[in-house]
């Protein structure tokens, strides 16, 4: 059952898959988002309790190996007053302009009537839907009572492992987050816009003469030239977003949606393994490298990997986004390699989760342990009306 119906989604089978690919425990894998990525439309676990069999009598030290996780592209995160449990976004179709009667008027007729009716042509697109998921730790009172030897370290243990589970909960998190972002290049790539897939050595070499490729491109006598050809492209683009145009987005069958993009309302998803060769190998050798990287748009995000630990520049997905008629649309699986960076309205990606609670079980006296509940309700979209572009370094 899709993300896109009044419904609440089951998410643990897919989130075990994303988490063992962002953790590198499982390599670069085809990924289905479409039923879990909700889209505009017209029509409106890891881990066990490791104390029963993990851990030993006391002995004279312990060390409780726990530090707290915050997990990346918090830049996505949005709350619930802006992204509620049902978000309509409202549009207006563009409409031509008519012909002026002032300087077309005829002695014995009458002037353009100023009441002729022309209402406004609005576009209504619909985002509902949850992906929910539960979690939870048992802790045994006689493990406990074996496994430590006063006051304060049952206190550190109680410690490592509820913060254990809370980090294992905020990789979840991440790991939806990264779906997002990979649903969207997916989306991108699917839909086929020249203007908004740009395969930056296959026009630099166009633009050049240059036959460059993928291995000789990054010869210190061509990368440098290269990478400022790049962040000059996307300056460009970075600009003639904050124009009002139609060139950007999707546009429904209906009509032209005219959208700009403000530079403080960009963000920009740039691979950081990229970023760092550019740092080391071009910027560091460059008289003025600030003129270099000022280009890039202001709010900027380093990625170190976008769905893969094990493939970091790469997604494969079967991505969900909205159709020009308005419905639901699945795409086959698109595997989309070489990733540089994703430039996008704020608003055409993100992530809310809505209803988070932790809740405690009653003592269980047969078996003396209580249970721990992680419970968790979030909703990530994507909206392709919205100014996005996809940077290839291909």
């Amino acid at each position: 059952m899709s993300v896109n119906t009044m419904s609440f989604q089951q998410a643990a089978s897919i989130l075990t898959s994303l988490t063992l690919q962002l953790t590198g425990e499982s390599n670069l894998a085809v990924q289905n988002l479409s039923d879990y990525i909700s889209v505009g439309q017209k029509a409106l676990r890891t881990g066990y309790d490791p104390l029963a069999i993990g851990v030993s009598q006391m002995v004279s030290k312990t060390i409780f190996a726990y530090r707290p996780y915050t997990g990346a592209l918090s830049i996505l995160d949005r709350d619930n007053v802006e992204w509620g449990a049902i978000t309509r976004k409202v549009n207006a179709i563009q409409q031509p302009v008519e012909t002026s009667g002032v300087y077309g008027l005829t002695d014995g007729q009458h002037a353009p009537d100023m009441f002729d009716v022309k209402k406004p042509k609005l576009y209504q697109t619909n985002f509902y839907g949850f992906d929910v998921w539960s979690d939870h730790v048992s802790v045994t009172r006689q493990q406990l009572k074996n496994a430590v030897s006063k006051p304060s370290e049952m206190g550190r243990l109680l410690d490592l492992i509820l913060g254990t589970k809370a980090n294992e909960m905020e990789l979840s998190r991440e790991a939806f987050r990264r779906a997002t972002l990979a649903n969207m290049i997916g989306a991108l790539k699917a839909i086929g816009n020249a203007a908004q897939v740009r395969h930056l050595l296959t026009e630099y070499n166009a633009a050049t003469g240059l036959s460059l490729t993928a291995t000789t491109v990054k010869q210190p006598s061509n990368y440098a030239g290269f990478i400022r050809w790049s962040y000059s492209e996307i300056a460009k683009v970075s600009d003639k977003m904050t124009a009002m145009n139609a060139a950007y987005h999707l546009n429904p069958t209906e009509g032209t949606i005219l959208r700009h993009t403000p530079k403080e309302l960009q963000r920009l998803y740039i691979y950081s393994g990229a970023l760092h060769e550019v740092d080391a190998n071009v910027l560091a050798t460059t008289f003025n490298a600030s003129r270099v990287a000022d280009k890039l748009p202001p709010v900027t995000a380093s990625v170190d990997f976008f769905q893969s630990f094990n493939t970091p520049d790469s997604v494969n997905v079967t991505p969900a986004y909205i159709g020009a008629d308005g419905a639901v649309a699945t795409a086959t699986a698109q595997e989309v390699t070489n990733i540089f960076a994703l430039l996008a309205d704020r608003d055409a990606l993100g992530v809310n989760f809505y209803d988070q609670s932790v809740d405690v079980s009653p003592y269980e006296a047969a078996g003396k342990y209580y249970n721990y509940w992680y419970h968790d309700a979030h909703r990530y979209y994507n909206d392709v009306t919205e100014n996005a572009v996809l940077f290839l370094m291909d």
